[in-house]
């Protein structure tokens, strides 16, 4: 099958181009030829099937795209969503709605999108964008259940073309923990971890902020790895950074604080998440996380906030706790019991990686794609019906 896939890509530091590039090599491995349409800063040197033409800074990148798919011609359209990635100053990503709206009219191509970010309780732009772009596709992806049955009820009708793939993470992945921790100077240390871009929903201030009760219970040998960094050009997250700095500088105990500082290549993100005996992700608002997942395709256990994404993960996979959001009390708890208990971190550890295995492995979420795929094709072929001019019926 031939698609065309709209999406960041690396060597862009974005969540969103990593997930592309896993699940595109695993939609590859089973024969499929993959057409990535991506920013000006995607692509890399001599990479083929890949074009850098979705300028976003300038008005009317859509159009450049759309060109694209034609020339392409490909079976069906795959867009990865999240308004960032579509975004024109403020209008909110609505040159994505125009591509949408053209296509759909058109009717030559199949299209679906991979909603990455939905929340229970929709915004009304976020309902109104969501309610048109799902009359416009043949298919939506959702990665948890969660997403899927409110979604009903914020749109106030039945989405009959929306289903649930689980963000993938690969099986198999191996990485010396004891490698890991020595390439960090961290030899034969107990290392707790946090890693990601520094957006104040991380809530990574929380940890920092009960590090000193935290430190002489955990012992003297235990490390606090702080891993990631600010986004340039985002000046709130370039606040937080500074906060989060400062919080490390306060501490009593920040000689067992380190600090890395950076946008990781896959590789290097690897290797800081694999030197993790246990990983914290106090987040204060999250729809699910990539985190998570690539945690668990390590074997790392993770305490993370009991947000309906993440509660729904740790839950499923039994390799997290998840403790109620803000709650520091419970945070700290939760913390010590893992980090107290070898066998239970072992233990943790091989649920992690068999989740993946079974469940979410790229694999299986590849043929998962392949299925939803088919059901766009046919349901794009079913008399092509003008869903848009359904909906004022």
């Amino acid at each position: 099958m031939k698609i065309a896939w709209l999406s960041s890509w690396p060597p862009r530091a974005c969540g969103i181009a990593t997930y592309s590039d896993e699940l595109v090599a695993a939609l590859r491995k089973a024969k499929n030829e993959i057409h990535v349409i991506c920013h000006p800063d995607g692509g890399r040197s001599g990479e083929k099937r890949v074009y850098p033409v979705m300028n976003t800074e300038v008005h009317g990148w859509d159009e450049a795209v759309h060109d694209t798919i034609q020339k392409i011609n490909p079976d069906v359209v795959h867009i990865q969503h999240e308004y960032g990635l579509y975004q024109t100053c403020a209008d909110h990503a609505s040159g994505l709605l125009r591509l949408g709206f053209r296509l759909h009219i058109q009717g030559k191509y199949p299209l679906v999108i991979t909603y990455h970010s939905i929340y229970t309780r929709l915004n009304p732009m976020i309902r109104l964008y969501m309610d048109i772009m799902q009359r416009l596709v043949h298919a939506g992806i959702a990665h948890a259940e969660y997403q899927w049955v409110n979604l009903h009820a914020s749109l106030g009708r039945v989405v009959d073309n929306m289903c649930v793939i689980p963000h993938g993470a690969a099986a198999g992945l191996s990485i010396s923990r004891k490698e890991a921790k020595k390439r960090l100077g961290l030899a034969g240390r107990p290392v707790l971890g946090m890693l990601g871009w520094f957006t104040q929903t991380k809530g990574f201030d929380s940890v920092l902020e009960i590090w000193d009760d935290l430190a002489p219970e955990l012992g003297e040998d235990t490390t606090l790895v702080l891993a990631g960094d600010a986004r340039l050009g985002d000046p709130n997250q370039l606040d937080y950074k500074q906060k989060l700095l400062f919080l490390v500088s306060q501490c009593k105990y920040k000689n067992q604080i380190k600090v890395e500082l950076g946008s990781f290549t896959p590789e290097a993100y690897n290797r800081i998440m694999a030197s993790f005996d246990l990983m914290v992700m106090p987040y204060s608002f999250a729809s699910q996380s990539g985190n998570l997942a690539h945690s668990f395709a390590l074997g790392v256990p993770a305490v993370v906030s009991g947000l309906e994404g993440l509660k729904a993960e740790a839950e499923a996979s039994g390799a997290a706790v998840a403790v109620p959001p803000g709650d520091r009390e419970e945070l700290k708890r939760a913390i010590l019991m893992i980090m107290g208990d070898e066998s239970l971190r072992q233990k943790y550890s091989q649920r992690a990686r068999s989740y993946v295995r079974k469940k979410i492995s790229w694999s299986i979420t590849a043929k998962k794609h392949m299925q939803v795929y088919k059901k766009a094709i046919h349901r794009s072929q079913q008399g092509g019906r003008n869903l848009i001019a359904e909906a004022f019926l």
